[in-house]
């Protein structure tokens, strides 16, 4: 994955998660990734993973 693709993907996840409140298991799905991706964009994105 390029870096522009992930940066894409990560405001993605995270404009679901904040701004329409989504749990990650349908963030997954409707992207096409694991869930455990999702849960790490947003634990990177607050801060509490490197």
């Amino acid at each position: 994955m390029t870096t522009l693709s992930r940066q894409v993907l990560v405001e993605r996840v995270l404009t679901l998660w904040v701004q329409e409140n989504r749990d990650t298991h349908s963030i997954a799905a409707e992207l096409g990734i694991d869930e455990r991706e999702v849960c790490n964009i947003i634990e990177q994105s607050e801060g509490r993973r490197p």
